[in-house]
């Protein structure tokens, strides 16, 4: 069998490489450009106002950014609820003018609280009284305690006490504004920055080459054998009064004898070869794509924006 000079590199060189393989890249890329130029026109569509022209001049305006306006109360004063027993002033009922040192002050109350009272001694080792901060829940029957050090004997302690004047406060509601706020939309909506961040491309060529041949042989043989006999005879005599007895007769035979034999023979061989190319391609195309970052110049334009939100009442 002769040897073939196929050669299974042909096949391959004939494959067209830079449409299989550029492509799906070159379509990846131009995706790539769509995605972005889709970002734009979201970015003007949505985030900004069209672009306004001078009927007269012709001249193009750009349009402003879009914002979403809304109004909402703003608390400018809160709610001060009600105090009652607040202690209003303090008055020392005796008139001391031996104090050396104040030891401590101390409120007689049954129900007061937060009330804070500072003694001190003046010039004329008198004592002045200072109210710092008058609590709430006392009563003009509570007492005010001075102890202090006697100029006499300075370990000598004395007590001297004072008096206290309350007042009731009524509740101070709140106090609200109508605001209204306005934000620029694009810092409400997500923005599209799609990126491709992988492509694989995956070909596979299947070249499966056959060679055959088919060698066939047929052998077929008859016979036949035939014999044929043939006897012919005939037979003759005299006839007829006194002769009879001296009549003539006569006799003829004949025999043939036939053989006949035929033989018939054939023989037949047939032979086929050729050769098969079977080829198989598969082009597979992994393209995985992300959410990217926002891009720097984006992201100033976003903080510029988020600056200029500024809650202002509503009748400005």
């Amino acid at each position: 069998m002769a040897v073939s000079n196929y050669n299974p590199g042909q096949e391959l060189s004939s494959i067209d490489f830079r449409s299989m393989i550029g492509g799906p890249l070159t379509a990846v890329v131009e995706a790539q450009a769509q995605a972005a130029l889709s970002t734009v026109g979201f970015i003007k569509s949505v985030g900004f106002e069209q672009d306004s022209e001078d009927p007269t001049t012709g001249e193009i305006t750009p349009g402003g950014p879009v914002y979403v306006q809304f109004k909402y109360p703003k608390q400018v004063a809160p709610y001060i609820p009600a105090k009652n027993g607040i202690i209003d002033a303090v008055n020392l009922g005796g008139s001391v003018s031996d104090a050396d040192s104040i030891v401590s002050v101390v409120i007689t109350t049954s129900s007061g609280t937060g009330g804070n009272v500072v003694a001190s001694v003046n010039g004329d080792n008198g004592i002045d009284l200072t109210l710092q901060s008058g609590g709430e829940g006392y009563s003009d029957d509570d007492t005010i305690t001075v102890t202090y050090n006697s100029t006499a004997d300075p370990s000598t302690v004395e007590t001297a006490e004072a008096s206290l004047s309350t007042r009731d406060e009524a509740a101070v509601p709140a106090v609200y504004d109508e605001m209204k706020l306005e934000v620029p939309l694009l810092t409400m909506v997500p923005i599209p920055f799609i990126r491709i961040d992988e492509a694989t491309i995956d070909f596979n060529a299947k070249i499966n080459s056959m060679e055959y041949r088919n060698v066939a042989s047929e052998f077929k043989a008859s016979s036949s054998f035939a014999m044929k006999n043939t006897v012919k005879g005939s037979v003759s005599a005299g006839t007829g009064g006194l002769t009879s007895l001296f009549a003539k007769g006569s006799a003829k035979s004949s025999f043939t004898n036939s053989v006949s034999f035929k033989v018939n023979a054939s023989y037949k061989r047939t032979s086929r070869a050729g050769s098969k190319v079977e080829k198989t391609y598969q082009l597979g195309v992994n393209v995985k794509a992300s959410q990217d970052e926002m891009p720097g110049g984006m992201e100033k334009i976003l903080n510029i924006l988020e600056e200029s939100i500024v809650g202002l009442p509503a009748n400005q």
